[in-house]
């Protein structure tokens, strides 16, 4: 059997219980009426309900006994429904059943089946009581748990363990229940044909996009089988082939609109004639200096003073070079001008140095040595002074000494 045999032979079922539910909901509607106050089925020839409630005491787990001489050795449960009658009204009607009684033990087992039937109204509670039976007196409370009847409205069965209270505190004792409320047949029948039309309903939804299934794969086959018909028309060849070239990246970027063509370099057609670019020359009858020295002497001293021819030979080489030695340089550092000031050295003349504030001694120094005027000392005595050793004239005019 496929799979579509095994749905079709389903929905079959589906439709043969259908069927049945719906006399039975036929019978029940000639009979009862639904009281959408007390939220029951009520009875058409005599108004009574027909609303049941059914309680079974499997077994209790955790269970604390009192041992005494007085305490009794059997247990049993009370189980208690209140319901509010009258249109909701205060008038309460109550009704208690007892289970059997077992031996007293940690984990007792009842299996004892409890009915309430002829309920007035879907509004109340359950009370449970777990109890111990004593020799002298009233019968002592293991635990006690309480339930609102609005849980069950579904009416469906419910399993489940509670937890057993003593004077408003939870204990470790539990009890397991198992109570289903059977407050209106009629809602409950047409709640059942309901799911069972949704369940035929997507089966044949099932059904229908199988066959759609089936039908494109059949159609698919039959068009692959016919003949395919000629192309119409008339095939174009060209004469000659134009000739193919190797593309380039050139190429390419000639290809775009010229719109794209942001790095192509748009050359002006109207001017034929290239301009020669002349370099920047520098218009002056002076010579280029390119030695430090040269520029220096070109910044300080006049053009004048510069193309003077020196006839005059130069008596001593090292002043030729710009070098002169430690002994000249310190004799004629009274008589000359340099624009770089600098430090004289302390000779003896001046006397003895003046004491110290705080009293120390200078430390002994040895006797130092005159020292080597540097390069820049040695460039400025070559500018400002002739060969004689005596100053030039200044561009600027005589300057005095600033030290």
């Amino acid at each position: 059997m496929s799979a579509v045999d095994d749905v079709e032979a389903r929905i079959r079922r589906l439709d043969e219980t259908r069927a049945a539910k719906s006399i039975q909901l036929h019978h029940l509607q000639q009979e009862l009426r639904y009281n959408s106050i007390a939220g029951v089925d009520e009875r058409l020839d005599s108004g009574l309900s027909v609303a049941r409630l059914e309680v079974k005491v499997e077994s209790g787990r955790n269970l604390l006994f009192k041992a005494g001489f007085l305490s009794g050795q059997w247990t049993y449960v009370r189980v208690t429904v209140e319901v509010l009658t009258k249109q909701l009204a205060s008038t309460t009607v109550m009704e208690h059943q007892m289970t059997t009684k077992r031996p007293v033990s940690d984990a007792p087992r009842w299996n004892d089946m409890l009915l309430f039937q002829g309920l007035p109204a879907a509004v109340g509670t359950l009370r449970v009581d777990v109890m111990q039976e004593e020799r002298i007196g009233a019968d002592e409370l293991v635990g006690t748990f309480i339930l609102p009847l609005a849980r069950f409205q579904d009416q469906r069965k419910i399993d489940k363990w509670y937890v057993l209270e003593k004077h408003e505190k939870t204990k470790i004792s539990e009890l397991f229940l198992s109570c289903k409320f059977q407050r209106s047949p009629i809602s409950a029948l047409e709640l059942e044909l309901e799911l069972l039309q949704n369940q035929t309903n997507e089966l044949h939804l099932f059904l229908g996009r199988h066959q759609n299934l089936i039908g494109l794969s059949l159609q698919e086959s039959t068009n692959s089988m016919m003949s395919s018909k000629p192309l119409q028309g008339k095939e174009v060849i060209s004469d000659e082939t134009p000739e193919q070239t190797v593309s380039t990246r050139f190429s390419a970027v000639a290809s775009f609109p010229p719109a794209m063509r942001k790095r192509e370099l748009v050359e002006d057609m109207e001017v034929s004639v290239e301009m020669t670019r002349v370099k920047r020359q520098c218009v002056g009858a002076e010579k280029q200096a390119n030695s430090l020295s040269d520029r220096i002497v070109n910044w300080l001293l006049p053009a004048s003073a510069l193309t003077t021819p020196t006839t005059t030979a130069k008596s001593n080489a090292a002043s030729q070079n710009g070098v002169f030695s430690s002994e000249e340089s310190l004799d004629r550092t009274s008589n000359q001008f340099f624009p770089f000031k600098q430090r004289t050295a302390r000779t003896a003349s001046a006397g003895p140095r003046r004491s110290r504030r705080s009293g120390r001694p200078f430390p002994a120094t040895p006797p130092k040595t005159p020292k080597t005027p540097t390069t820049l000392q040695a460039i400025e005595k070559w500018l400002f002074t002739d060969k004689d050793g005596n100053p030039r004239d200044l561009p600027f005019g005589r300057q005095t000494s600033s030290y």
